[in-house]
């Protein structure tokens, strides 16, 4: 499976963990969100001391091994969402940033250039 499958298949389970956590909250009000984000907090709370108390990856470990798959995840989807992006740009023909600071850099080169030129002429 490629890296573009693989993006698009986790990107697509958080999206419906999302939607069945935005589900639950709806039905169920605040209170269930407060209780899972206690729950988090603690859970969290309490792998960061049993892994600075053990100094060994421990069962809950899972949670930073966890976490570090999702932000890199984020981040592939991130450079993904860069690239079409900017792709959807130049076929539109719309200027990206870099090429307006290359435009700006040519035109104070231009004005010097045209600053000296007018400069030799009155000379």
């Amino acid at each position: 499976m490629s890296t573009s499958d693989d993006i698009k298949r986790n990107s697509h389970n958080i999206w419906l963990a999302g939607l069945g956590a935005y589900s639950t909250i709806e039905s169920e009000g605040e209170k269930t969100y407060e209780s899972l984000l206690a729950k988090g907090k603690l859970l969290e709370s309490k792998n960061e001391a049993k892994d600075e108390k053990s100094g060994k990856s421990t069962p809950d470990s899972r949670l930073s091994d966890l976490k570090s798959k999702a932000n890199q995840t984020m981040d592939k989807i991130e450079r993904a969402f860069d690239l079409r992006v900017s792709s959807a740009l130049k076929r539109l023909g719309i200027s990206t940033q870099t090429d307006l600071n290359d435009l700006n850099a040519k035109i104070d080169s231009l004005t010097q250039a045209l600053e000296q030129a007018s400069k030799q002429i009155k000379e």
